[in-house]
């Protein structure tokens, strides 16, 4: 009995030295794992709402008749509540098409920039920085298309930068330059479309 009354006396002890401690402890543990599920749930509010806006504007570009308008709209929503997203690199991206298609390649060039700067995975910056040198080849401003290629490309996107440094060697008129890279491209080109489309660059060189 005696050993009992101790254990209590101590618990009791113990419990005034650092209940309100541990009572601390167990709300903070309790608000985190509440805050950490609210927050988490937000994240699935937003990628939810960033994924309709997305093929909102996937849709309006490449309808057989672009909807300029929604793709615009539809992008600024993007990069306005989603900044340094996926998403908001593809609204970029989506903008810089128009802007190529109406033969705005200063507006092309800046949003593709921007992708190249900033973008939110490897594979959007590689992608942006291919699509900028073939603005910049439109442009005329072959320095600036070389430093972009002068960037290192993993094998997936390789064949693309040997076919660019193909079309700025042409454009410089080095035409053995722009056979070694366009024979260099089909050996590494997967997709027969396009290395079909290398070859017609490689066979008007020759003819």
């Amino acid at each position: 009995m005696r050993d009992e009354e101790e254990q209590a006396e101590l618990l009791k002890e113990w419990w005034q030295k650092n209940g309100t401690a541990t009572i601390i402890t167990v709300v903070l543990a309790v608000a985190a794992l509440i805050g950490w599920r609210e927050w988490q749930d937000h994240q699935g509010e937003q990628s939810a709402e960033a994924s309709k806006h997305y093929q909102v504007m996937v849709e309006a570009l490449t309808a057989q008749e672009v909807d300029e308008a929604t793709v615009n709209q539809k992008a600024e929503a993007l990069k306005e509540n989603f900044p340094g997203s996926a998403y908001a690199n593809y609204a970029n991206l989506a903008q810089a098409r128009l802007a190529v298609q109406a033969g705005d390649y200063e507006s092309a060039a800046s949003l593709l920039q921007s992708v190249v700067d900033d973008g939110a995975t490897d594979a959007l910056i590689y992608t942006a920085r291919l699509r900028l040198v073939r603005v910049l080849l439109q442009q005329e401003a072959y320095d600036k298309a070389a430093a972009e290629l002068d960037n290192s490309f993993p094998s997936a996107f390789n064949g693309m930068a040997l076919e660019l440094r193909g079309d700025l060697a042409k454009a410089r008129g080095d035409h053995q330059a722009a056979t070694d890279a366009y024979t260099q491209a089909l050996e590494t080109l997967q997709d027969n479309g396009e290395k079909d489309r290398v070859q017609m660059k490689l066979d008007d060189l020759k003819s």
